[in-house]
Parts: C-alpha cells; sequence; structure tokens
C-alpha cells in the first residue's frame, strides 16, 4: 500500500513484532504520524519544520 493513508499505532499487548523493543520503536513511528498527533501527516511531518518520520510513503512502507 502506498499513499497518503490514515495510521495509528496499535494498543494494548498483543505484539506486531519479535519483540517489545521493535515493537515500541513500531509504535513511536507509528504514533508520529496519528492524524491526532502529526502536523502534516499526509506530508509524513510529524512536528514544526520540515522533520518527516520518513522519506515518502514508499519508505515509510519499507521501514515498517
Amino acid at each position: 500500500m502506498s499513499g497518503p493513508r490514515p495510521v495509528r499505532a496499535a494498543r494494548g499487548t498483543e505484539l506486531t513484532c519479535l519483540g517489545w523493543p521493535q515493537e515500541a520503536a513500531l509504535r513511536m513511528l507509528m504514533n508520529n504520524l496519528d492524524p491526532e498527533v502529526a502536523e502534516r501527516p499526509d506530508d509524513l511531518v510529524v512536528y514544526g519544520g520540515s522533520g518527516r518520520a520518513a522519506r515518502s510513503w514508499e519508505a515509510f512502507d519499507a521501514l515498517v
């Protein structure tokens, strides 16, 4: 799946990764793109300025 879309981190105790360290990193990345948190989530901008969670949606998909 490529292109802008709503991203929300998993909640609860069910793992989607190998372990909690990996799960924590994934959830932090995804939470930064949550429409309730991110400045411009469709552009992957998570806070003021030009900081991005990933270079592109394709790069985000490769990370996740």
